[in-house]
């Protein structure tokens, strides 16, 4: 088959727009970064803050914004959305293993918490920003992304244990009792956003800016409620949630097989060009002059708000070696965090019960490995820390 059976660059630059609004969106209103991994790392990482904090509130609502739109979308706009004409069919979409998914998810979880970022973080909205460190991850993360799904063919060593058999389809799709969970999941994630609607207000004590704050918080659930139904949908339009379109790209295979599908590379496009826009209205990260950039977003009060964006340019072993590790969960499994959690709403199973718990664990697992990498450089350089006090 030629290329054009495959590529959607129409419905990719739609979708990618979409995720780009998103990003947008979070930037303008609220401040905030749209980041895929860290957000959902930090349910696991810090459930009392995000369930507490009133700082964290959106992040609650953008979730059950995204599983309510993701299941509204999969059930009555399009019920074809996920079906995958090429798994089980072509022979450069592999099946993942039940061991695929679980080392993929962990991959996954571990390098984008010690490299800070994924493919929305790092990609939609790094690249955007003109962030060498964002740029150095993303060719970090492709390179080995490409090198896990190209190189992981029949003759590989490690073939028969992250494959599976093309008879296998069936399993990996949603059952009644993966869709209940997935419906549950959705239902738990609306009902915890509630508080921040309703939850109790500030002491008649409060201070001005205390008060200033409490608005803010508030005033950034509606913001992150439509920025996650934009990334929802532009997900689903894109395909990014179809296992084709991933190894499509990553299998540089296909180039010479005449099957490769560069439709990815125009979601990050679209994204890429949307949230470049986007920053253009943000002082101090805008590439051209505009005496209109703002110095605050859009919902916050002048006077306690402020853009939340990462100023970091670092770029150090764990920047590469988790982007690394990211890419290489990405390219065994095909999954990075957004269209995971689009496909554990929806009620895939080996996504709700091997990836996303793998996912957790590698996170927590880097987070210790961070803390002990920061105790270890604060020990042996002493004289450094004097001289900088």
């Amino acid at each position: 088959m030629s290329l054009s059976n495959y590529f959607t660059p129409i419905s990719g630059l739609l979708g990618g727009s979409l995720i780009g609004l998103s990003a947008a969106t979070l930037l303008l209103f609220n401040g905030d970064i749209l980041g895929a991994s860290g957000m959902m790392s930090s349910f696991v990482l810090t459930p009392r803050k995000i369930s507490t904090d009133p700082t964290q509130q959106w992040k609650l609502a953008f979730l059950a914004a995204f599983s309510l739109t993701t299941r509204v979308y999969v059930t009555m706009v399009d019920v074809d959305a996920l079906k995958d004409e090429r798994l089980g069919y072509s022979e450069g979409i592999p099946i993942v293993s039940p061991l695929g998914f679980i080392l993929g998810g962990f991959f996954v979880g571990f390098g984008s918490k010690l490299g800070n970022g994924c493919t929305t973080g790092h990609g939609i909205c790094g690249l955007a920003r003109r962030s060498t460190r964002s740029l150095t991850a993303v060719l970090a993360f492709m390179a080995a992304g490409i090198f896990a799904a190209t190189g992981c063919s029949p003759t590989c060593p490690f073939h028969p244990y992250l494959r599976d058999s093309y008879e296998s389809v069936g399993k990996h799709l949603p059952t009644e009792f993966t869709i209940g969970i997935g419906t549950v999941l959705a239902s738990l994630a609306a009902g915890a956003v509630l508080p921040g609607f309703f939850g109790r207000g500030l002491h008649e004590n409060a201070t001005a800016m205390e008060k200033d704050e409490y608005d803010n918080n508030k005033r950034k659930i509606v913001p992150a409620i439509f920025s996650a139904a934009f990334f929802s949908v532009g997900l689903a339009i894109s395909q990014m949630t179809i296992s084709s379109k991933i190894y499509g790209f990553l299998n540089v295979n296909g180039l010479r097989d005449g099957t490769w599908d560069p439709t990815l590379a125009c979601v990050m496009g679209g994204g890429l060009v949307v949230s470049f826009v986007s920053y253009q209205w943000v002082k101090g990260f805008n590439a051209f002059k505009n005496p209109k950039a703002l110095d605050c977003p859009l919902s916050q009060k002048s006077t306690v708000g402020r853009f939340n964006v990462p100023t970091n340019k670092v770029i150090d072993t764990s920047l590469i070696l988790g982007e690394a590790m990211f890419g290489l969960g990405w390219g065994i499994a095909g999954l990075c965090p957004g269209p995971a959690i689009f496909l554990a709403f929806a009620g895939y199973p080996n996504v709700l019960l091997k990836w996303w718990p793998s996912f957790f664990v590698g996170s927590l697992l880097a987070d210790k490995v961070k803390s002990l990498l920061v105790k270890i450089q604060s020990s042996s350089s002493p004289s450094d820390k004097s001289k900088a006090q």
